[in-house]
């Protein structure tokens, strides 16, 4: 499957939709949501996120409410402790007040839904288990053999599409205009916290001593997870480090 973070690419496009009738952040966020099982279990096993049924039982709930963390935790926060680069590109999306409403929540719902499903079409063409692949023989042709590693056509595009989806969501925010930044802001400490909590999550989740914890992709998905777990409690503390002052 491409890589989690490379997955809003395949939904940037629909920007150019009329705004009334989608998310762009639940667009974003739910085509990321059903690699959220990685994270929850700190484990690369998914049951439920991944699969049709999954969609309205795990990813739609669960992407409303990761949505809601971003909205009102998250966003402004974030943006406030980027790079100068990102900073001035991301400033006009800041403050943007949203109202709370049964239409709001619905269309938010239907951007998550269309987001994660758009995730699960990606991973049907560069998984091994995927629907295409296993549909067409053809996804499973050996392109090259690498000693007595094959790598298969499925991998191949699971890895070539991911590069191609950050080169397009670079593109993407590159061609953001740019705003004057104002203010300063203590930049370190905020990331700082984010690589702490990613760092002792880590330590927390080795020291339950399961068979597979040091596995590469275990200890990948179990450092994003105590990334975001950081972002969350960096963003909430300087909030309320604000407030304070």
């Amino acid at each position: 499957m491409p890589f989690t973070f490379a997955h809003p690419a395949i939904i940037l496009p629909l920007k150019h939709l009329p705004k009334r009738c989608y998310s762009i952040t639940g667009l974003i966020i739910g085509s990321m949501t059903p690699d959220f099982e990685y994270f929850i279990r700190m484990r690369v096993k998914a049951i439920y996120g991944h699969s049709v049924v999954g969609l309205f039982y795990f990813d739609l709930p669960l992407g409303l409410l990761l949505t809601f963390i971003y909205l009102f935790v998250v966003k402004d926060k974030l943006i406030d402790h980027l790079p100068i680069q990102l900073n001035s590109r991301f400033l006009a999306y800041k403050k943007k007040l949203l109202k709370i409403s049964f239409a709001t929540v619905f269309i938010i719902g239907l951007s998550v839904i269309a987001g994660a499903a758009s995730h699960i079409l990606w991973d049907s063409f560069t998984h091994s288990s995927g629907y295409f692949v296993r549909l067409f023989p053809f996804f499973s042709v050996v392109v090259v053999q690498l000693g007595r590693q094959p790598i298969y056509c499925y991998s191949l595009l699971q890895h070539g599409s991911t590069l191609a989806g950050f080169a397009f969501i670079g593109y993407t925010i590159w061609r953001l205009p740019k705003s004057a930044v104002t203010g300063t802001y203590n930049v370190f400490k905020y990331w700082l916290i984010i690589f702490l909590t990613s760092v002792f999550t880590i330590i927390a989740r080795l020291s339950f001593k399961s068979h597979d914890s040091y596995l590469f992709g275990n200890l990948l998905v179990t450092a994003i997870a105590g990334g975001l777990i950081g972002l969350v409690i960096a963003s909430a503390f300087d909030s309320g480090l604000q407030k304070k002052l």
